[in-house]
């Protein structure tokens, strides 16, 4: 493609490429109703537009339906308000009396009107024991009162079941007091009472040197100050004289460590890694067809 100009063609609109459909536009006509009339798309379409004189959105005269209806296929609702007349009119004696003016009786009680019932009263009855014994009201009753001439709590004298028991079918339980006796009366009891009391014994350190021949002192470690020089010539057995065989050699940081990175040539037992760098040609050579390529952004899409 000769004369080619960086850019990219838009994929909207009319596609100057024979390859490309260009995609259809839409947009508002500027028809207006009269001329929509004449048109005839199909017969179904022309029953669906039967009326197109009708009038518009907020031309109606609607009609409020609270309130009286002017149309006679309407009923006005009923209204209600508040009445102007007086309260009390004519006469003021046939006024009704206001709150708290009529005579309330109380509920409890003896009611004065015939029209209530008066509830029972219920009282502690002053009848004595003796008047009550008289009285047979069933056999089973009669039966409920067999312990009527018995006596009343508090008349038995209970004794105390504590200590010593006068009534012979109650065991005397055994009773303990304090000892009024000496502490120290017999003689191995005596020398106890000489013996030294808790914290009067001198107790000993239990580290370090035991000065009591029953106690025997632990060892004790410390480093020692001999020198390597002194312990090299100690000769302790053939499985240790193997464990120093390592002894003279050098210490680490001693040993020089080659580069590992580049070309080997101080030891023939490593290979040297291959290397790759950034190439010295030109980029555009003369009689290279891929050097005539154009560059990104020079296409036009």
């Amino acid at each position: 493609m000769s004369g080619s100009v960086g850019g990219t063609r838009s994929t909207f609109g009319a596609q100057v490429r024979s390859t490309r459909h260009s995609a259809p536009s839409y947009g508002f006509g500027s028809g207006t109703r009269k001329g929509q009339e004449k048109v005839f798309v199909s017969q179904e379409h022309a029953q669906l537009s039967t009326t197109p004189c009708s009038p518009g959105p907020a031309v109606y005269n609607a009609k409020a339906a609270v309130g009286t209806q002017v149309d006679g296929s309407k009923a006005s609702a009923p209204q209600w308000c508040f009445g102007t007349s007086g309260r009390f009119q004519g006469n003021s004696k046939e006024a009704p009396p206001g709150p708290g003016q009529y005579d309330a009786t109380a509920g409890l009680g003896t009611q004065a009107s015939s029209k209530r019932a008066s509830a029972p009263i219920y009282g502690f009855g002053s009848s004595t024991r003796e008047q009550v014994e008289k009285v047979f009201v069933t056999e089973e009753h009669n039966k409920s009162l067999y312990g009527v001439g018995s006596p009343g709590p508090a008349t038995y004298t209970a004794k105390s079941g504590v200590g010593n028991q006068v009534n012979s079918k109650m065991g005397t339980q055994p009773g303990w007091v304090m000892g009024k006796a000496e502490r120290f009366t017999y003689d191995h009891v005596k020398r106890a009472a000489g013996a030294p009391g808790p914290g009067a014994y001198a107790a000993t350190p239990a580290v370090g040197v035991q000065v009591a021949s029953t106690k025997i002192s632990t060892p004790r470690f410390g480093f020692g100050t001999s020198d390597r020089d002194k312990a090299a010539k100690v000769y302790i057995s053939s499985e240790h004289e193997k464990v120093t065989g390592g002894r003279d050699a050098p210490g680490p940081g001693t040993y020089p460590i080659g580069n590992m990175t580049g070309s080997q040539n101080a030891s023939s037992r490593q290979v040297t890694a291959a290397r790759w760098g950034f190439g010295t040609a030109e980029r555009f050579t003369p009689g290279n067809k891929q050097s005539s390529a154009p560059g990104p952004g020079q296409y036009v899409i």
